[in-house]
């Protein structure tokens, strides 16, 4: 018996060896051999040759969708210990596949090789094929086959149903034109980015929908946010919109989304399609049936919808651009070589106006080119906008003040069309109003309220803050350490300073190139990338090769004043590379900068970089190319090559001439570790990677996993204390900003920020969720402690910046990384309750000469129940002020509530709530990583971040939240709600 099942074994092993593969998942099958190799005669014999010999397998591809034919997958082959093997890749027409052949030493019968199989939007498959010797005895080749059906993911899957239905209602071909909007993205699908269901749509599409064509906007949206989709068709003056909700194939509205439709026909809309997008929607569609510039568009999708203040930001950039140009791109105190900006831009916060500045000017907080909370109480308004032109050697600036004519404008369309400004639909007719008179008289929007010149250092600083003092080369102060002041008008007009001198306004001839035309530049600038790998490298370079990436500007800057986007589709015509893809992309970039191209081919080993630096020149419909030290074109910007000082002073001023080799290199290194899409497009956003950026990352997944948003009325709002790059995620990534007023920017001095409880770490903000229902916030204090990376081995602050951000990455994706010393730790305080008039105070920065930070220790421990609104429409003053502040549940540093509070709400113990010393500590609230509601003070359509739940359903009313949060006040006493309840901790 144990012989037959041996026998039967043997026989089922040799069954599997002549099938020549066994499948790691179900989809893929042996099978198709080359013609080569058909009637094997398998020999017996042992027989090895040392001297390499030239296996040759053979690979079918099959895709569930027929249009998908043309994608070139990526094939890569290892040997049985798994090391990577370099090969050639020709496809066969007679096989109807690809041959995959290589040289390999000891090759004999039932060798085997794992072949793995992947394309955009599909699944990585593998198989482990075995080769064999031919039947001709003259060929000493070994051969192989096996075929691959390729599923597509969930999210691409998504993606093409999605779009497949839209085509079947809207009929995509007989359409004047069409757009699609979508949150996918960032927004997580069964656990993953939803990026594919992107490039489903546009694989879907026919052609139709593409980024160069500037008709697919994606919503900046939060992980947790639900993956919403809105096809939008335009015949003649007629809009009609198919939407999908929470990730869903199944339409849940049909109909008219343009401005002229009805109130009933509105609230059918709003209905059925939620408030959280519905403005969203209908204003980005009626923009670009009005024909709205893309860039515009896209700025508005970042912000979250178009509107007079989003329309006006754009206009006033604009405007500065033509009357104060950029001068000189300047730091804020330390950083990283890319955290330099031409404007330092100061807001009042609550206004889209803002969203456009940092955005078209790549202003961003997390650069320090953004500044700015509610100093509405010195004289400004959220209309304004402020602008400094620094020049750093000679310490002194010009400050330009320009507001958009908010009510001006608006009693101006009532008077002119009749229509009052009441409801969404008529917010929607005033916009297409505007961006009509903008084609003719676009500053007739907004005036310059202030042009002066003179600003010192002084003043700079009085404005913007610096956490650091400010020294001479003596080491003497020149300007203390001290927290931004903001736009304050008082100490503005306080200076009496000069008046500024507009420049020329003679502009140059603006370009007209057709959409064909600035197609055919990003084509020419891939042809060419392709010319030079191979006339340098030997390499072809194959369309839709995974392991080329092309960084662009392309997209943000302009061409004599005209947007670039299109030139994205002549690179994916000619490389297959696309942002959905990771393959694609846009720097985020001042729109008065060149137009430049890198093409970043990733090596065999993983390491190397061999990069393409090349910058268009309009005036001759050429590309110049920055030479390296070796007059070649191609430049290794890899890991070692970093870590060589010479070569990367060299790099960096002759191969990348304009500035941006900080900027290109970090991207392309973090591109190489395959981060997800999360952090590839806040990398894009913040215009390079760096170490600063990571602390985001680790804090927006802490906020969303312990400090939820659980209904339709919550939306976050985060005060920075500490600014950094770090600032840049929170904003990409927590679906906050200064236009929608839920980010605000108080630069604080370092010392009012280092954390009591965590050694080491610092306060970095305070995080709210505040809930415009109850008129409540729920307010915490986050702080982050870096990981302890060691880079010892290196020479080069570059290779140092390369491998600390390359361990970060890892560290995020739960990989482990031999550098890591001890993990980064992310804490929140215990939370603390605020009424309306209490959160509006850390709004403006504090109260009683305090900052906002110090400002909210001094609040005593509030319970909700004693805050929010009773029926009868009177407080509940019933909580717990002026009982003992609640304390921390274990410090950092043991400081503990041991029952000492003065009666007052300040407690001497360290780490209590309401402590003049530190937030409490909250060991209990920590996380250490290892390897269409109104919102409070807004307009009906500035609708803030909310939560991603189902807003069709019923709101709770506030009158059984009140019987409720009795009964969770009562569970909290005895210790239910520490951890994971309604409003965090």
């Amino acid at each position: 018996m144990r012989k037959q099942g041996l026998i039967i074994g043997l026989t089922m092993l040799m069954v599997m060896v002549l099938c020549g593969a066994v499948s790691a998942a179900d989809s893929s099958t042996d099978g198709g051999a080359l013609q080569s190799s058909q009637g094997l005669n398998v020999s017996n014999s042992s027989t090895q040759s040392s001297a390499p010999v030239d296996p040759v397998i053979g690979v079918k591809v099959n895709y569930p969708y027929s249009s998908d034919s043309g994608i070139n997958p990526e094939i890569k082959v290892k040997d049985s210990t798994g090391k990577t093997i370099n090969f050639t890749k020709t496809y066969d027409s007679a096989f109807k596949g690809y041959k995959v052949s290589f040289d390999y030493p000891g090759v004999v019968n039932g060798t085997t090789f794992n072949i793995s199989v992947s394309a955009p939007g599909y699944i990585t498959q593998e198989q482990k094929i075995a080769v064999y010797t031919s039947s001709d005895a003259t060929d000493p080749n070994f051969y192989g086959s096996a075929t691959f059906n390729m599923q597509a993911t969930a999210a691409y899957k998504l993606g093409r149903d999605v779009t497949a239905k839209a085509d079947q209602l809207l009929n995509f071909s007989t359409a004047d034109k069409v757009l699609a909007i979508t949150t996918a993205g960032v927004p997580k699908l069964n656990g993953s980015t939803s990026e594919d269901c992107v490039e489903g749509i546009l694989n879907g599409s026919n052609g139709r929908i593409s980024y160069g064509k500037g008709n697919i906007l994606m919503l900046r949206q939060t992980a947790t946010d639900p993956v919403d989709f809105c096809f939008v068709v335009l015949r003649g003056n007629t809009l009609t919109a198919v939407c999908f909700r929470n990730g869903t194939a199944v339409p849940v509205y049909t109909g008219t989304i343009s401005e002229n439709m009805t109130k009933l026909q509105w609230n059918n809309y709003l209905a059925k399609v939620g408030s959280a997008n519905t403005f969203s929607y209908a204003s980005l569609a009626n923009a670009w049936a009005a024909g709205a510039p893309a860039d515009l568009l896209r700025e508005a999708a970042f912000h979250g919808h178009v509107c007079q203040g989003t329309i006006s930001g754009y206009i006033i950039t604009q405007a500065m651009m033509k009357y104060y140009p950029p001068v000189q791109a300047t730091s804020t105190g330390p950083g990283s070589p890319g955290d330099v900006t031409s404007y330092k831009v100061i807001g009042v916060t609550g206004d889209s106006v803002d969203d456009a500045a940092l955005y078209f000017f790549d202003a961003t907080p997390g650069k320090s080119g953004y500044s700015g909370y509610d100093t509405s109480a010195t004289g400004a308004d959220s209309s304004m906008l402020a602008f400094i032109r620094w020049y750093d050697k000679t310490k002194t600036g010009d400050l330009i003040i320009l507001r958009f004519k908010r009510n001006e404008t608006r009693t101006a369309f009532e008077k002119e069309t009749g229509i009052k400004l009441e409801g969404n639909l008529a917010e929607l007719k005033f916009n297409t109003w505007i961006m009509n008179k903008m084609k003719t008289n676009p500053e007739y929007f907004i005036e310059f309220y202030r042009e002066l010149k003179g600003l010192n250092e002084t003043h700079y600083y009085y404005l913007v803050g610096t956490a650091d003092n400010i020294t001479n080369k003596d080491g003497s102060v020149r300007i203390p350490a001290q927290q931004a002041h903001g736009l304050d008008m008082a100490y503005i007009d306080s200076l009496h300073l000069a008046n500024a001198t507009r420049a020329n306004t003679t502009t140059g001839t603006s370009s007209n190139l057709s959409y064909d035309q600035m197609k055919d530049i990003g084509v020419q600038a891939a042809n060419l990338a392709k010319k030079i790998f191979k006339e340098e490298l030997g390499i072809d370079i194959e369309k839709d090769d995974r392991d080329l990436a092309v960084l662009t500007s392309a997209g943000y800057v302009y061409l004599n004043g005209q947007t670039t986007e299109a030139a994205w589709d002549g690179i994916y015509q000619v490389l297959g590379s696309r942002l959905s893809r990771s393959t694609l992309l846009p720097v985020h970039t001042g729109v008065w900068k060149p137009l430049w191209f890198t093409f970043v081919l990733r090596g065999l080993d993983g390491t190397t970089l061999s990069s393409i630096y090349m910058r268009y020149d309009n005036a001759t419909n050429s590309f110049i190319v920055g030479n390296g030290s070796n007059v070649q074109n191609v430049n290794d910007i890899g890991p070692a090559a970093l870590n060589n000082a010479t070569n990367v002073s060299y790099i960096g001023s002759k191969v990348f001439v304009d500035g941006n080799f900080f900027n290109i290199q970090s991207i392309s290194n973090a591109w190489r570790n395959n981060p997800p899409f999360d952090q590839i497009v806040t990398f894009l956003f913040h215009d390079h990677a760096c170490p600063g950026v990571q602390p985001g990352f680790f804090m927006s997944d802490y906020v969303l996993k312990n400090i939820p948003l659980t209904s339709d009325s919550q939306s976050y709002t985060y005060i920075g204390d500490s600014i950094y790059c770090k600032d840049d995620s929170l904003v990409y990534l927590l679906g906050i900003s200064p236009g929608m007023g839920t980010y605000l920017n108080q630069r604080l001095p370092s010392d009012e920020v280092a954390s009591d409880f965590i050694n080491g770490g610092k306060e970095e903000g305070i995080i709210a969720v505040w809930d415009d229902k109850l008129k409540v916030a729920h307010v915490y204090v986050i702080t982050f402690k870096w990981a302890d990376i060691d880079t010892s081995d290196l020479t080069t602050s570059e290779a140092q910046r390369e491998a600390t951000i390359q361990a970060y990455i890892d560290m995020y994706n739960g990989r482990p990384n031999p550098r890591v010393k001890s993990p980064p730790t992310t804490v929140t305080s215990n939370g603390n309750y605020l009424s309306e008039s209490q959160f509006k105070a850390l709004k403006q920065g504090g109260a009683n000469g305090m900052s906002a930070l110090a400002y909210f220790k001094t609040i005593p421990q509030q319970s909700l129940a004693s805050l929010i609104k009773v029926p009868d429409g009177n407080t509940n003053n019933g909580g717990s002020q002026g009982s003992k502040n609640g304390g921390s549940q274990g410090s950092g540093n043991g400081a503990q509530d041991n029952g000492s509070g003065n009666g007052s709400g300040v407690s001497s113990s360290q780490g209590s709530v309401g402590s003049t010393a530190t937030v409490s500590a909250a060991s209990t609230t920590s996380e250490t990583t290892t390897p269409g509601a109104e919102a409070q003070g807004q307009k009906s359509y500035e609708v803030s971040k909310t939560s991603g739940n189902d807003s069709s359903k019923s709101s709770f009313p506030v009158g059984a939240a009140v019987v409720g949060i009795i009964i969770i006040v009562g569970l909290a006493g005895i210790g239910f709600l520490y951890r994971g309840g309604s409003f965090g901790q």
